[in-house]
C-alpha cells in the first residue's frame, strides 16, 4: 500500500463507518475513494451528536433579523417529520435513487432537507432562490430531479416559474406544513440505513464566472473525510467550536464549511440567510454574543464592513479562528479585518479551493501567525499528501494537483468532455489559476485567463487590485485587459469609491510597478457585478468593456445584482 492510500485510510477513522474500508484511491474511470466503505452521512453530523442532549448545533438569522436556535434533538426530529412527510406524500421507491432539487437559501428549511436527503441516501442539488426560470430549467435538464423543493408558497412559486409549474408536477412547498404530523413519525425508521462510499451524494452548479455553469457531482464517503478533516486541520473546528460561514447553501462553502463539516465535529454553525446582514451593526452584535469562535466571510464582505467600520472596533468578543472565501485578499483588507477584532497578529485562514476540489487545497491554519503566513497568501496545501506541482517567487505558473484527494469530484453532469478539462496531459487536476510562492507561502494572481501582458510584463488581475485597495478612499476594484496593438494590452481599471483619485492611482501603480502599468481609463462605478459567493464576474467586466451594445454576455443567473450590467454599459459608453 502506498502512503497516499496509507495515510487517508488512517485520516477515514474520524469517520463512523458501518464497513470501514481497506482500499483509499483507485483510479478508474473516475476517481473513487473507499470504493468497499459503507457509512451514512446523516449518522456522523447527528445521530452521533445526540448524547450531546440540550447542546445546540443550529442557529439561523434570517432576512427579518429574527434568531433561532436549534439542539440536535430539535433538528434530529425534524428532519424525522420532514421524512414521514415524505413517505406519506412522495413514493421513495426501495433501491432507487431518488434526485432532490432543493430551492432555498441559508435557512433552517434548507438545512433540514439536505439532511433529510443524507439520511435517506438521495442525490440533491441546491439552486438559489433568486435564478430566474430559464437558469433552472437548464439546470433541471442535467439534474432531472424526482422532486423539487422550494420555501416559496404555491402562489409565489407559479407566478415566478409558470413553465416550471406546469411541466415539473412533484413540488413540495416549505411553509405549507412541511414538517410533517407527529402522528406518522412511527414510519419513520430511527435507524440509518448505510450506503455505499461512492454513492452520488450532491450536485453544485458553478458560479459561472467563467460563463459556462456545470454540474459537479461530490460522493459520500471521500467527501465527509476531507469535509472534515479540513474543518478540524484548517480552522480548529471541534465540538465546542461555534461557527459562521457565511455562505449561500448553494455554493460549496454553504455544504462543506456551514452545514456537513461543522455538524460532522459536533459544532453548532450559524446559517445567515445573506451575509449582506452582516453590514447591519446590530446582527454582527448578535453573532458576537452567540460566542463565535470561528468567523469565516467571503472578502467582498469584508471589504464592505472596512467602508462602513473603518474608524471602529470590536474588541469583546470569543473568535479565535478568522477565515476569507470567495476573492483573493488584498494584505491591507486582511490587516484591517483582524485589527478590527483586536488580533493584529493572527492569520486568516485565507482559503483557497472551488466547487470540484470539496474542500480547502490551500490555507494559513488557525494557529498561524501573520509572520508565518502574511495576509494575502493562502498559506501551503492542506498535508504533504495533496501534491502540487513546482511554484516559484519569480514566474507565475498554472497551480495544479499532482495526486487525487478523498474530497475531489466523482463526476460533470455535462459529460465526458467536460470532466475531461479537468486533467492536463500529465494527468494533474488543473486549478485554472496562476500562482507562486515566496518560501513556504502559496500566492494567487487570478485565473489564467485573466493575466495582463504589458509589453512582456505579465501581471495578475489580483496583483493590480491589492495594491490599489490599499488606498483607503477605495472599497472596491477590478483590473481587466483590454487588446492594445502596441503594448499588448492595457489595463482598464473599475473602482467603487465616493472621490475621484486617479492621481493617487497612477502613483500608487507606477510606484510597485512602473510607468508601463499605467490604465488606460479608470471608470468609477457603484458597485462592481459579482456572483452571490462574491466573486467579482470579470468575464463580464471585459465582455461590456470590449462592445457595451452587445446583448449576449453569458451566463449571469448568479449574479448579485443584475442592475450593475446597465451602470456597467452606461458609464463606459459615456465615457468612449
Amino acid at each position: 500500500m502506498n502512503s497516499l492510500n496509507k495515510f487517508w485510510l488512517i485520516k477515514s477513522k474520524i469517520l463512523k463507518w458501518y464497513n470501514y474500508p481497506t482500499t483509499g484511491f483507485k483510479k478508474k474511470s473516475k476517481h473513487e475513494w473507499y470504493e468497499n466503505g459503507k457509512l451514512n452521512i446523516y449518522q456522523n453530523c447527528i445521530t452521533e451528536n445526540l448524547k450531546y442532549k440540550s447542546k445546540i448545533a443550529l442557529v439561523t438569522i434570517d432576512h427579518k433579523k429574527q434568531l433561532e436556535k436549534y439542539t440536535y434533538y430539535d433538528l434530529d426530529r425534524k428532519v424525522n417529520l420532514f421524512i414521514s412527510y415524505l413517505k406519506k406524500n412522495y413514493s421513495l421507491k426501495k433501491n432507487k435513487e431518488i434526485r432532490i432539487m432543493i430551492h432555498a437559501s441559508a435557512t433552517i428549511e434548507s438545512a433540514i432537507s439536505m439532511l433529510a436527503c443524507a439520511k435517506l441516501g438521495m442525490h440533491f442539488s441546491v439552486i438559489f432562490e433568486e435564478l430566474e426560470e430559464a437558469a433552472i430549467i437548464k439546470r433541471i435538464e442535467l439534474f432531472k430531479p424526482d422532486i423539487i423543493f422550494t420555501r416559496q408558497t404555491q402562489v409565489q412559486f407559479k407566478l415566478k416559474y409558470k413553465n416550471i409549474f406546469k411541466t415539473h408536477k412533484k413540488k413540495l412547498f416549505f411553509n405549507e406544513k412541511f414538517i410533517g404530523d407527529e402522528q406518522d413519525l412511527s414510519s419513520v425508521s430511527l435507524k440509518n440505513k448505510s450506503f455505499k462510499s461512492m454513492r452520488d451524494f450532491f450536485t453544485l452548479f458553478t458560479s459561472g464566472s467563467t460563463g459556462i455553469p456545470k454540474g459537479v457531482t461530490h460522493s459520500m464517503g471521500g467527501y465527509l473525510v476531507y469535509a472534515k478533516f479540513t474543518c478540524q486541520k484548517q480552522f480548529g473546528m471541534n465540538n465546542k467550536s461555534i461557527v459562521l460561514t457565511a455562505s449561500d447553501a448553494g455554493w460549496i462553502n454553504g455544504h462543506t464549511y456551514a452545514l456537513f463539516g461543522p455538524l460532522s465535529c459536533g459544532a453548532t454553525t450559524i446559517l445567515l440567510q445573506s451575509p449582506m446582514l452582516l453590514l447591519d451593526k446590530d446582527i454582527l452584535k448578535k453573532v458576537l454574543l452567540l460566542k463565535t469562535t470561528i468567523l469565516y466571510l467571503p472578502v467582498t464582505i469584508i471589504r464592505l464592513m472596512k467602508t462602513l467600520y473603518n474608524r471602529e472596533k470590536f474588541l469583546k468578543h470569543s473568535i479565535k479562528t478568522f477565515g476569507s472565501m470567495g476573492e483573493p485578499l488584498a494584505p491591507t483588507v486582511g490587516s484591517w479585518f483582524v485589527n478590527f477584532f483586536g488580533k493584529k497578529n493572527n492569520a486568516i485562514v485565507n482559503t483557497f479551493f472551488q466547487t470540484e476540489t470539496g474542500g480547502i487545497i490551500c490555507s494559513p491554519r488557525f494557529s498561524s501567525t501573520k509572520q508565518k503566513n502574511p495576509h494575502g497568501s493562502v498559506g501551503a496545501p492542506s498535508t504533504r499528501f495533496l501534491k502540487i506541482n513546482k511554484l516559484n517567487k519569480i514566474e507565475k505558473k498554472e497551480f495544479e494537483i499532482i495526486n487525487s484527494w478523498p474530497g475531489c469530484m466523482k463526476s460533470v453532469l455535462n459529460g465526458e468532455k467536460e470532466w475531461k478539462k479537468y486533467w492536463n496531459k500529465e494527468g494533474n487536476f488543473r486549478l485554472f489559476d496562476l500562482a507562486t510562492k515566496i518560501k513556504d507561502n502559496i500566492y494567487i494572481h487570478g485565473r489564467v485567463d485573466d493575466v495582463i501582458n504589458i509589453r512582456g510584463h505579465r501581471i495578475g488581475s489580483e496583483e493590480i487590485e491589492s495594491v490599489i485597495l490599499g488606498l483607503k478612499e477605495i472599497s472596491e476594484c477590478c483590473a481587466v485587459a483590454v487588446d492594445d496593438q502596441i503594448e499588448g494590452n492595457k489595463i482598464c481599471l473599475f473602482i467603487v469609491s465616493k472621490k475621484n483619485i486617479d492621481n493617487k492611482i497612477e502613483s500608487k501603480i507606477n510606484e510597485n510597478f512602473g510607468n508601463f502599468a499605467m490604465p488606460k481609463k479608470i471608470y468609477y462605478i457603484s458597485e462592481l457585478p459579482k456572483t452571490r459567493s462574491g466573486k467579482i464576474l470579470r468575464r463580464l467586466v471585459r465582455s461590456i468593456l470590449i462592445d457595451p451594445r452587445k446583448k449576449k454576455i453569458g451566463d449571469v443567473t448568479t449574479m448579485l445584482n443584475k442592475k450593475v450590467i446597465n451602470d456597467l454599459r452606461l458609464n463606459i459608453l459615456k465615457n468612449e
